[in-house]
């Protein structure tokens, strides 16, 4: 029930005078508690009656003299409140300079009571040479700018500095971010040569000669080229006894010409790549490099393909290029690297090696590791102690009668080939095998056959696979793989996708139907790392949809029997790579 509320006359004070007039009302603006009173004593209701009539000449004669006084007030006030904060201001600023004196004092008893402090300088020097030498662009400088003790075991570490590149190119930037930015002392005028050599006095060196950029500016009448100068110091300070390692960095031809490497020896020179024919230089280290453990000769011809390795018994590592394009041989090329007696390793990229009617086979009884790209191979090879085989874009001699058989070759990867070179290799144990082909103009690629004739039948020992194609028969995909029984290692990559067929025998089971599932042991039992790569093909709905099951037959596997312990893919960039769990 609503109550009816009170009628409230209202009141005309229109009439009224004076305060006296409203009566209790008031009472209503009178300031609660100490508030009531104004600083002049005054009632707030007497204030208020002098702000509700009309002011008269002396109300505004006050209100002007209050107002200055009040201005006054504020003044000195505001000058008060400036001492005092300038005042605390003063002391904070005290205050904290004492704390920061004391926190010095702390840190520097806590840096003498450091372990690090302890640490001779020669085990600082072997950890700063096991930086250097074990990380891909590591420089020097990065330690200098740690602390004082960094700084000086630095530069007492000769072998740290032992990394020059001397170049007749003036620097488009700043020296010091360029020698921090690459891992070798960039020296392209004579002081700064010396500089280095004093500095990684004693160690072995590692040199780049990178010359032939500013051929007529950078010419001095009296001494000759930039190039002759800097190669000078190196012959004047024999600085050439100490190198270990030497590179052209495919410098022009005309710098060659003119440089003369005449009185250079190289006695502990073990890495070489030379991208340009020198004979002065190409002499030199034919002569007097005898301990040479790898030697990268790149030629854009391949007549200069053509040197004596018998006296360089060291010699176990051999790398034979023709540039950008390839280049056809000379017989002697072959003769060359037959001559290498004990050769463990050899690269052959961009050549054309044609056989001749007396001579048609290749047999190197050291050979290990054969890497063979973008080449035209036309020998036979006898390779018996051979274990690991790269080839990619090449071809190699095929004939029915004439099969080529490794019987110790572990390791097979094949990348950018018809389909037919591979079927003329015989592996009889591999436990590594790539098969990269991405050729649109041929047939399908029948796994079954890499296994019946490629891997000999009963030998499937292989723990690595890795396969990628365009043309493939997704069908027979689960048989291949599964015909491997201590498959450790399977990576797929390829434009064709695997049927969910295929991750069904890989779960060991039928999952993500409507249909009751069936449980059964999956292939490939042994499997530890799984990789899945994903090439676009313009349907986003079956890549989405092969990479659920791919998920899913993971989640499978992992909750069963056989778990698979790294599981990944990645969707066509080769970098990016998503773990499933």
């Amino acid at each position: 029930m609503n109550r009816q509320r009170r009628a409230i006359a209202p009141k005309n004070y229109s009439e009224a005078t004076n305060l006296s007039d409203i009566g209790d009302n008031v009472e209503r603006f009178k300031l609660p508690g100490k508030g009531r009173k104004r600083g002049n004593g005054k009632m707030f209701h007497r204030d208020l009656d002098a702000v509700i009539r009309s002011p008269t000449s002396a109300d505004i004669d006050q209100a002007k003299k209050n107002i200055q006084y009040g201005n006054e007030m504020l003044d000195r006030i505001q000058k008060e409140v400036e001492k005092e904060v300038k005042r605390s201001r003063a002391r904070l600023s005290d205050l904290d300079q004492q704390r920061e004196a004391v926190q010095r004092d702390i840190d520097l008893n806590r840096s003498i009571t450091s372990k690090l402090r302890t640490i001779p300088d020669d085990v600082f020097s072997a950890i700063f040479e096991y930086y250097i030498e074990g990380i891909v662009g590591a420089n020097p400088w990065i330690l200098m700018g740690v602390c004082r003790q960094w700084r000086a075991a630095a530069i007492q570490t000769r072998r740290i500095w032992s990394k020059i590149w001397l170049t007749d190119a003036v620097p488009d930037i700043d020296s010091r971010y360029k020698r921090r930015k690459f891992d070798y002392e960039i020296c392209h005028t004579v002081p700064l040569l010396r500089r280095a050599l004093d500095r990684a006095a004693g160690a072995p060196l590692h040199i780049s000669l990178d010359f032939g950029h500013d051929k007529n500016l950078r010419m001095d009448e009296d001494a000759g080229m930039l190039s002759c100068q800097l190669v000078k110091i190196l012959k004047d300070s024999k600085a050439y006894l100490r190198i270990q390692k030497l590179n052209t960095e495919k410098p022009s031809i005309e710098w060659i010409d003119k440089v003369q490497f005449d009185g250079f020896e190289f006695p502990a020179l073990e890495t070489t790549k030379l991208t340009t024919s020198s004979w002065d230089l190409d002499g030199r280290i034919k002569k007097t490099a005898h301990r040479l453990r790898f030697l990268h000769l790149e030629k854009p011809s391949g007549d200069a393909l053509n040197w004596d390795l018998s006296n360089m018994t060291c010699l176990v590592h051999l790398w034979l290029s023709g540039g950008a394009h390839t280049v056809p041989c000379r017989p002697e090329t072959i003769q060359m690297v037959r001559s290498a007696s004990h050769l463990t390793e050899l690269t052959l990229a961009n050549l054309k090696l044609s056989s001749i009617p007396d001579d048609e086979s290749l047999s190197i009884p050291s050979l290990l590791t054969l890497n063979l790209s973008g080449t035209e191979l036309d020998y036979k090879l006898d390779l018996p102690n051979l274990k690991t085989l790269d080839i990619c874009t090449s071809t190699i001699p095929k004939s029915e009668a004439d099969l080529l058989i490794f019987p110790s070759l572990t390791s097979l990867s094949v990348s950018d080939c018809r389909p037919g070179d591979l079927l003329h290799i015989r592996v009889p144990k591999p436990l590594s095998l790539s098969i990269v082909i991405y050729d649109t103009l041929s047939l399908e690629l029948r796994l079954e056959e890499i296994l019946e004739d490629v891997i000999l039948p009963g030998h499937l020992s292989v723990r690595a696979l890795h396969l990628g194609t365009y043309n493939i028969d997704p069908e027979s995909l689960s048989g291949f793989v599964g015909k491997i029984p201590r498959l450790e290692e399977f990576h797929f990559q390829g434009l064709i996708r695997p049927p969910k067929e295929f991750f069904d025998d890989l779960a060991g089971g039928t999952f993500t139907t409507k249909t009751r599932a069936t449980n059964r042991k999956p292939i490939c039992t042994s499997l530890k790392k799984f990789r899945l790569s994903v090439l676009p093909d313009g349907s986003p709905d079956t890549e989405q949809a092969m990479i659920k099951w791919f998920k899913k037959a993971m989640e499978v596997r992992k909750r069963g029997a056989y778990p698979i312990k790294e599981t990944s893919y990645n969707e066509g960039d080769y970098e990016t790579w998503v773990s499933v769990f």
